[in-house]
């Protein structure tokens, strides 16, 4: 699918049938004047399929429709910049190219950008590289979490509530914030239950970080807190096992996971469902987007050859990791609560509009079958 730049509203579409099953019918529609196209494509195979509209020149895609089934029709809107395509056809058992098909026509009045196919052998490397900085990180992680056990046993509310913090704002940055490790994710960093009054989470049934931070600033006694801190620390070594199996991260996760680390954020803790306590939303948004700077790290050097909004994006998040750190002051972060609504506004504009471009990376980096016969995308 391609990705598009406007500046004015576009024109009403023109519609193509392709019944992309039949032995001629990815040749039904072999090019017309460039422009917006609705794509009706209808499946008589006996087997799933896909189907890309390529530039068999430059290997980029403009127009793609992933596994759908026989009996099955998709409709598919794109605008189609003028030059010298094919049809690509993909089913379980064969590979289909058409003939190639010509889009005349002046230049389109905004900008469109074909994706190259990232395939999971390109994303190798790059799970690799942040699977290891997670496993990096882990050892801190249970140092702080056996701190904030210490400070418990000690009795010392203060230092435990401190200590608490900077342990989950450790593990927020990590990818975890949107369950990225079902279980055990859960079990670490479980979200407040839904309809449970602030008053009374500190006695509801849940888990890890939040249970504990319900717990501590609702002045429970300490050695009854203890026995949650070892369960999260016995969570924190399952998940230390579980990143050392193959495919703990997987390439479709890879690809998805910049983006819905804020994307997460924004719908939980810039609403204020994520807080058992402590009041401390805004720190944990700036630890979400220091994990987003983390995860994109290693698929730079896929992104600095695909994305077209990479420095874009950049500058975004930096603005918004300004903006959500202007907030914190030497007492320590304000409360989201007390925000006036006009910089609550701010804040979810920001990360809003952060979210909208990460989604541009995640189209790239999301893993398809390839039909190039290059080798792997380099990485410099």
């Amino acid at each position: 699918m391609s990705i598009t730049t406007a500046s004015a509203a576009p024109p009403r579409p023109q519609t193509v049938v392709l019944v992309v099953g039949s032995p001629y019918g990815i040749d039904d529609w072999l090019g017309g004047p460039a422009g917006r196209y609705d794509f009706v494509f209808v499946n008589n195979e006996g087997a799933g399929a896909e189907i890309y509209l390529e530039d068999p020149a430059t290997e980029r895609i403009y127009v793609e429709v992933e596994h759908f089934g026989r009996g099955v029709s998709r409709t598919v809107t794109a605008s189609v910049p003028p030059g010298t395509y094919r049809w690509v056809c993909i089913t379980d058992y064969t590979i289909k190219y058409s003939l190639p098909v010509i889009v005349t026509g002046d230049p389109l009045p905004y900008d469109v950008y074909g994706i190259i196919p990232v395939t999971a052998l390109d994303l190798r490397i790059p799970i690799n590289d942040y699977v290891g900085w997670i496993t990096g990180q882990l050892p801190a992680l249970t140092q702080q979490v056996t701190r904030l056990r210490g400070d418990l046993e000690a009795g010392d509310a203060a230092a435990a509530k401190r200590d608490w913090l900077i342990a989950h704002l450790t593990y927020e940055t990590l990818g975890g914030a949107y369950r990225a490790y079902d279980e055990t994710g859960d079990d670490i960093n479980a979200d407040p239950p839904r309809g449970v009054a602030p008053a009374r989470l500190a006695d509801a049934d849940f888990t890890g970080f939040r249970k504990i931070e319900a717990m501590l600033w609702g002045d429970r006694p300490a050695a009854t807190i203890v026995p949650h801190v070892d369960a999260l620390l016995e969570a924190i070594g399952r998940l230390t096992d579980e990143l050392a199996l193959p495919n703990a991260i997987t390439p479709i996760d890879m690809g998805r996971r910049a983006h819905e680390i804020l994307e997460d954020a924004l719908q939980w803790d810039l609403n204020g469902i994520g807080d058992a306590g402590s009041q401390t939303e805004l720190a944990t948004v700036d630890a979400n987007l220091t994990g987003v700077w983390q995860a994109l790290d290693p698929l730079r050097p896929i992104l600095r050859k695909l994305d077209p909004y990479l420095d874009q994006t950049d500058q975004q998040l930096r603005l918004t990791q300004q903006l959500i750190r202007s907030h914190l002051h030497a007492d320590g972060w304000v409360g989201l609560a007390s925000l006036p609504i006009r910089q609550r506004a701010a804040l979810n504009a920001a990360v809003q509009h952060s979210v909208e471009l990460l989604s541009h990376a995640a189209v790239v980096i999301d893993p398809r079958n390839a039909t190039r016969d290059r080798g792997p995308i380099t990485h410099d």
